[in-house]
């Protein structure tokens, strides 16, 4: 497990996406550690905190895109880009 704690934490100092195997791997982890009373490595609270991280980063992220997409005036760049569409019979 102390591997597997490892690689998820050189990918987050990195800035390379965590796999999702090993982040279920992590949760998993905790779970049991919890369930059955036993003391966390530092390291596994430290990775799990990253993971929350990337989860808040993405989440972020798709909002400001899709609040970004509100402001757009769809049915005008249709309009604009059928300008465009080749094989209307002018050339």
């Amino acid at each position: 497990m102390e591997a597997v704690v490892d690689q998820v934490l050189e990918a987050q100092i990195i800035g390379r996406p965590v796999p999702q195997e090993q982040s279920e791997a992590l949760v998993k982890a905790a779970l049991f550690l919890r369930e059955c009373n036993l003391p966390w490595w530092p390291m596994l609270t430290q990775a799990l905190h990253g993971l929350g991280r990337d989860t808040d980063e993405v989440a972020s992220e798709e909002a400001t895109k899709a609040e970004a997409l509100k402001d757009t005036d769809l049915e005008g760049l249709s309009r604009f880009f059928a300008g465009f569409q080749k094989g209307d019979g002018a050339s």
